[in-house]
């Protein structure tokens, strides 16, 4: 069994962008694109099930964010709810 080092760092940013960085192949923290934090090796992939992950159980989450990106649109009464709305993970893709 190999050992591995175990270390928590602690940063504090006001309101920080969440982004993936395909240049760098990781999720990036930055507060005002100054100060960056930088987590390397992890996928495209892995961001997506993350996504997935957190609107499937998150469901007020997921509504806001539908609302927010106009997901969501006005039907009649008639239309089945499954053309009513497209899916978060299907924005996401």
């Amino acid at each position: 069994m190999t050992l591995s080092f175990e270390s928590t760092h602690e940063y504090y940013m006001k309101d920080p962008s969440i982004y993936w960085c395909s240049e760098h192949n990781g999720l990036c923290l930055s507060e005002n694109y100054e100060d960056t934090v930088r987590f390397t090796g992890i996928s495209e992939q892995s961001i997506k099930k993350f996504v997935h992950g957190l609107f499937k159980h998150n469901a007020e989450l997921a509504a806001s964010l539908k609302e927010e990106l106009g997901l969501v649109t006005k039907t009649s009464s008639n239309t089945p709810k499954s053309r009513k709305t497209k899916s978060v993970t299907e924005a996401v893709k």
